[in-house]
């Protein structure tokens, strides 16, 4: 045998020996191997976190916001012109000034001159009713006289109208005693028609002494106009007036927001606001003229809030009336809320005034409505719930909610005091699964403190 065949078998041992090696460990491990061993089949439970469904005093809540401003603005327009003579140095922006402060005074000398010649005027009118008085008095005095003249007037000229036609005197006799009777007969007709004449004067006099005791009045007036004051508790917001200014009639020179009262036009949403307003009054109608009603029987209990960063300010309001119409644009119904009193109970650093422009929270709470169920609105799928059953499995269960409030709804049927919802989000929710439920306590006190209102008014 060559040596090159030598060494062909030697490289083919070293290869097929190791395979026949691994061939043959192979058939001894498959030879003494076990079977698999069988195990018993154990349902395994899914943990879940659940509440205990309890009947609460629910009471329906809205929340919305809307800008502050004062319920009464104070826009002093000038009723006079005239030169600003003098002004009060609380006269400006941001100062508070109570009711009747004196704040500005326009140059009253034109007006006290009127006065003074309205009040000539009627002087001179009621002299001259006097005079008409006494002339009245002389008139019927000369008229009694002139009378018992006429009839001695009368009685001769009758007498010489009977010797005349007898001719016992001759006619230039006659003519010349009927001229004196007439003559006579006109000056009592002259007195007669004066003293008829009196009235219409007199009437005519009362007329322009009342025309003068109006212009009086109105000079009164204008003089008292001359002085500005506050009309009632504001703020100075605008200022338009200086001294030595000439300020004409119908100016605006001073602009103030009142502090009795401020208002807040906030915009809630649509369909929360319309299901608090429905839990509430049970679908029953009310005049729209009836607001004093209306706002009785809703009973709405309201907080305004302010905040900004951690800061929060906040202020018991009133609900005041419905605003005129909604807003298409954002789908919110507009509601007037008063807050009294708004500059009292200041804290500097804590709690500011309510004022104009500040941007609140407003939160709407109505009469509590006993014996209600209510739901983390996270725990409804849909139309329904999952409860755990008595054997622990997963039920799932269609209700019906009515109010749909910020963190829970208000659930009309389906759920029962004293079921056990479960409140995880279970993925895949298979119904009859078997579950370990562990109550959440920390929901159930949130939800119940949300649900029957609990606020931070102070």
């Amino acid at each position: 045998m060559s040596d090159s065949t030598s060494k062909w078998s030697r490289r083919n041992l070293l290869i097929i020996l190791p395979l026949i090696l691994s061939i043959l460990i192979v058939i001894v491990l498959v030879m003494f191997k076990k079977g698999p061993e069988r195990l018993k089949l154990t349902e395994i439970s899914k943990p879940v976190r659940t509440i205990i469904i309890k009947k609460v005093d629910m009471v329906p809540r809205a929340i919305g916001y809307g800008k502050a401003e004062p319920s009464d603005v104070w826009k002093a327009v000038a009723q006079v012109s005239g030169i600003i003579v003098k002004t009060n140095p609380i006269l400006k922006n941001g100062n508070l000034c109570k009711k009747g402060t004196f704040l500005a005074k326009i140059d009253p000398k034109e007006y006290q001159l009127a006065i003074v010649r309205m009040e000539a005027s009627i002087a001179e009118v009621e002299a001259k009713l006097s005079q008409l008085e006494t002339e009245k008095k002389n008139l019927k005095l000369t008229l009694s006289i002139e009378g018992n003249s006429l009839k001695l007037s009368k009685d001769e000229y009758n007498r010489q109208k009977k010797l005349y036609k007898k001719k016992i005197i001759p006619a230039s006799t006659f003519e010349s005693e009927t001229q004196k009777y007439n003559s006579q007969l006109l000056k009592v007709q002259n007195i007669t028609n004066s003293i008829n004449l009196v009235p219409s004067n007199i009437k005519q006099l009362m007329a322009s002494l009342s025309l003068n005791k109006a212009n009086l009045e109105n000079a009164k007036r204008d003089l008292a106009n001359t002085v500005i004051r506050a009309p009632f508790d504001c703020r100075i917001t605008d200022v338009q007036l200086q001294i030595s200014q000439f300020v004409q009639k119908g100016q605006v020179i001073i602009t103030a927001d009142g502090t009795q009262t401020a208002e807040i036009a906030a915009q809630i949403p649509t369909e929360k606001f319309f299901s608090m307003i429905s839990s509430i009054t049970k679908n029953k109608n009310f005049s729209a003229f009836d607001l004093p009603k209306f706002r009785d029987k809703i009973g709405l209990s309201v907080v305004v809030r302010f905040k900004a960063g951690q800061y929060i300010a906040v202020w018991k309001g009133r609900f005041s009336r419905p605003d005129a119409a909604l807003d298409q644009k954002t789908r919110t119904a507009g509601i007037i809320v008063a807050v009294d009193n708004p500059y009292e109970k200041i804290i500097p650093g804590k709690r500011p005034p309510l004022v104009r422009n500040m941007y609140c929270e407003v939160e709407l709470s109505g009469k509590p409505q006993p014996n209600t169920i209510v739901i983390p609105r996270a725990s409804l799928h849909g139309d329904f719930v999952y409860i755990v059953d008595k054997d622990n499995r997963l039920i799932r269960r269609k209700v019906m909610k009515t109010v749909s409030q910020t963190g829970f709804y208000v659930i009309r049927e389906g759920l029962n005091e004293g079921d056990q919802l479960i409140v995880s989000d279970i993925i895949p929710a298979i119904e009859g699964m078997l579950l370990k439920p562990i109550e959440d306590k920390k929901i159930e006190q949130n939800l119940e403190a949300e649900a029957t209102g609990l606020t931070d008014i102070k």
